[in-house]
C-alpha cells in the first residue's frame, strides 16, 4: 500500500464522481515526472484529492494505470496536450472535507518530493508521493484513527487507543482497514438504506447487514480485495455472517448453499439446515471462484 497526493483543480468534482485519476503527456510525447507518477499507482493505494486550498477527498485506487482516452471533464488542451493518455480508477471513500493547507503544512513537511513547495505552499504538480507516516497523519487530522479505529476497534495486539503514529506500523494498517470495509460496505449498499441478505435473502436494515469478502480476505490479493463485484457480498446478522464467515455453511459451483465444516454442535445443526439447499441469492459467476475458494477452505 502507497499514499499519494492529487491536485485536480478545475475537475476536481467531477473526477471524484467518476472516480478517476488520468493524464497524458505533452504534443511531443514527453511526460513531466509528476504525472509519470500515474504508472505507479497500485490497486488498494490512498489518494488524498486537493482543490485549493483545501483537501476534499480520499479515494482507494482499485485498478493500476491503462491507457485511455480524455475522459469526460478533464479540460482539454490539444496545444499542450494529446487526448490519449494513461486513467487510474479510484473508489471516494470519503468526500466533503475541507482540511485547509495552511494546517496541512504544520503535518506534512515542506519541499519536494512531497506536495508543499518550501513555504508550505501546494506545488503546481499533479501527483506527489506521500510516506506512509504522512498518509496515516494526514488520516488522524480527519479523525479516522481516533474516532474511527482506535475507540471503536482496538489493536489486536492490546496497544492502548493512543498509541503513536509516527511509525509506518500498525497505525496505517489499522486505518487502512477501515478505509476497506467502508469503501467495500459504501459499494455493496450504493446508497441504500436496506437490501438483501446474499446468503438467506431477506431484505433488511442497511445496519444489520455486514460487508464482507466471500473468500476470506487473508487470502485475498491486493488486486482481489478491491474486485468488490465478484469478490465481496452482504450477509445478515441475523445468524448468516457467523455461519458463512466460520465456514458453516458454504456454497456449491451451482450456487446453491450446502454443509461446511461438520459440527455436531445442535444449535449450529439446526441453524445451517434453514439455508442448506436454498439458492444463494449473492452467487453469480463472477463470484463463483470466490465460494470455490471459500468453499475449500472450509470443507474437510
Amino acid at each position: 500500500m502507497a499514499f499519494w497526493w492529487a491536485s485536480q483543480g478545475k475537475n476536481h468534482t467531477t473526477a471524484i464522481r467518476q472516480g478517476s485519476l488520468w493524464t497524458a503527456p505533452r504534443i511531443g510525447g514527453s511526460l513531466p515526472t509528476d504525472r509519470a507518477l500515474i504508472k505507479h499507482i497500485a490497486p488498494g493505494d490512498v489518494v488524498f484529492h486537493y482543490d485549493g486550498p483545501y483537501l476534499r477527498a480520499v479515494s482507494v485506487a482499485t485498478t493500476a494505470s491503462v491507457p485511455c482516452h480524455r475522459p469526460d471533464g478533464y479540460p482539454k488542451d490539444i496545444a499542450a496536450q494529446p487526448d490519449d493518455g494513461w486513467l487510474v480508477r479510484v473508489d471516494p471513500v470519503i468526500e466533503g472535507l475541507a482540511v485547509h493547507f495552511e494546517r496541512i503544512a504544520e503535518l506534512l513537511p515542506h519541499g519536494s518530493p512531497g506536495p508543499l513547495d518550501k513555504n508550505g505552499t501546494p506545488q503546481q504538480k499533479y501527483l506527489s508521493t506521500l510516506t506512509a507516516q504522512q498518509g496515516a497523519l494526514l488520516l488522524e487530522e480527519i479523525d479516522l484513527v481516533l474516532a474511527e479505529i482506535d475507540l471503536d476497534d482496538p489493536s489486536p495486539s492490546g496497544e492502548s487507543p493512543s498509541s503513536p503514529v509516527n511509525e509506518e506500523t500498525d497505525a496505517a494498517a489499522l486505518v487502512w482497514g477501515r478505509i476497506e470495509q467502508r469503501g467495500l460496505r459504501r459499494r455493496l449498499l450504493d446508497g441504500r438504506a436496506d437490501a438483501p441478505c446474499g446468503l438467506c435473502g431477506r431484505l433488511l436494515p442497511a445496519a444489520l447487514l455486514v460487508a464482507g469478502h466471500i473468500k476470506p480476505r487473508a487470502h485475498c490479493t491486493n488486486q482481489e480485495r478491491w474486485d468488490y463485484p465478484n469478490v465481496a457480498m452482504l450477509a445478515c446478522l441475523l445468524g448468516c455472517d457467523a455461519l458463512f464467515e466460520h465456514g458453516y455453511i458454504t456454497v456449491d459451483d451451482s450456487g446453491t448453499i450446502v454443509d461446511g465444516r461438520p459440527t455436531a454442535v445442535d444449535a449450529l445443526v439446526n441453524a445451517r439446515s434453514a439455508l442448506v439447499g436454498s439458492p444463494c441469492p449473492a452467487f453469480s459467476p463472477g463470484r463463483a471462484a470466490s465460494f470455490k475458494a471459500h468453499r475449500q477452505l472450509h470443507q474437510t
